[in-house]
């Protein structure tokens, strides 16, 4: 990302900080961390791991020029493990310079806000929403609109924080102070989310969501901490009360 002598984004005159400035959960952080988005054992490593975990939830196309809708979608991340599959990867972020590098890697990029998809009714086989509901500040206009652009008969996938004592302690309170796990300040606690109103809210736009637990790998993260890997497995756990993936399909009883 070029840089002016002030401290801007050359290009689109975002002020630049140093992490620990900005307010809790801002989004210029990952102006900030621009460089951080690929390198693997940079700021974001760990996105790196739910991005090959949230694949695995997603299907080869079922029909030619098949649409998958990444909101929150960052640098592309997802791209990789998408390949083969036969998708139209679109994705949807506030950040600039993430646009940039998704486009890279064969994303085509929209920047909009996931409160207001900038993308028709009806235009996606598949919604993805990858860590990025825990930054919201509306849940249900963000369930809404991730509904809204699915078709029926389409997929939802997504994987967020939960809203929960033990969430605070192990994402927030420790991840932030591993690097690689998570930048200082990138999530705000009162944004975590509360899985019944999620599951809920899917419901009134006819999505019935499931839900299941995720975590790093033991094995894998141990290795990772002693140098000995970039890549850790996400694997199941049995509760949901830190991370959790969702899935579900959109079917054609819609309540809107």
């Amino acid at each position: 990302m070029a840089r002016t002598d002030q401290g801007r984004d050359a290009q689109h005159g975002t002020p630049l900080c140093r992490p620990g400035e900005l307010p809790l959960n801002d989004w210029r952080l990952y102006e900030v961390l621009a460089d951080e988005w690929w390198r693997p054992r940079g700021a974001f490593a760990m996105l790196h791991w739910l991005a090959a975990a949230r694949a695995e939830l997603v299907p080869p196309a079922a029909r030619p020029g098949a649409v998958l809708v990444d909101l929150g979608c960052g640098a592309g991340l997802l791209a990789p493990h998408l390949r083969g599959k036969g998708y139209r990867h679109v994705g949807v972020d506030v950040s600039p310079s993430s646009l940039g590098q998704a486009r890279e890697h064969g994303v085509e990029a929209v920047r909009g806000d996931v409160l207001a998809v900038p993308l028709a009714d009806g235009v996606a086989d598949v919604v993805v929403a990858g860590e990025v509901l825990e930054h919201v500040p509306d849940l249900p206009t963000a369930v809404a609109e991730a509904c809204r652009v699915l078709r029926p008969g389409g997929l939802l996938v997504l994987d967020s924080l939960a809203a929960t004592a033990a969430c605070r302690l192990v994402a927030i309170g420790v991840a932030e102070r591993v690097p690689g796990l998570a930048p200082r300040g990138v999530h705000d606690p009162a944004l975590l989310v509360d899985r019944s109103s999620l599951v809920r809210e899917c419901a009134r736009h006819g999505v019935r969501l499931a839900l299941r637990g995720i975590r790093p790998s033991v094995t894998g993260l141990l290795a990772w901490l002693t140098g000995r890997t970039d890549d850790v497995a996400m694997v199941p756990t049995r509760t949901t009360a830190v991370l959790f993936q969702g899935r579900g399909t959109k079917t054609r009883g819609e309540r809107g």
